[in-house]
């Protein structure tokens, strides 16, 4: 009679080489699109200046659409709760900074009753957001 070794063991092993590399993929993919899907939601064209500078400090983003429509957080909201919403924001942020991104479209008047708002609700800095035109050296 033969006898069979028992003593020998198999071991089992997953490979998860095929799953991190997915992972790292798919992740590649969400940071890439992510700032596409944040800013595309806002249809706020901003106003051109050459002096416009490029480091903003953190602080509350406020969106002024052509429409007039307010946005804090991705959610539209009236002018009369702006104070309230960023009342909350400053407590959550530990700032009183402001960054106002409005369409260059905008009336005159929706913008001062956005800025009245603002300094009503405690904000210290006011930051009004431009895209930058690059200029030729002659």
């Amino acid at each position: 009679m033969r006898r069979y070794k028992i003593d020998e063991k198999e071991f089992s092993e997953i490979n998860i080489t095929p799953f991190t590399d997915v992972v790292l993929v798919l992740l590649i993919i969400f940071m890439i699109t992510s700032p596409f899907l944040i800013t595309g939601s806002y249809k706020v064209k901003l106003p051109q200046s050459t002096n416009s500078e490029t480091d903003m400090s953190k602080g509350v983003e406020v969106y002024l659409t052509e429409n007039n429509e307010v946005m804090i957080n991705s959610k539209v909201i009236q002018l009369q709760d702006v104070q309230w919403n960023v009342k909350n924001e400053f407590e959550s942020l530990g700032t009183k900074d402001v960054i106002i991104k409005a369409d260059k479209n905008v009336r005159h008047g929706s913008f001062i009753q956005l800025l009245d708002e603002l300094k009503k609700a405690g904000a210290i800095k006011l930051l009004i957001s431009t895209t930058r035109i690059e200029t030729k050296l002659q």
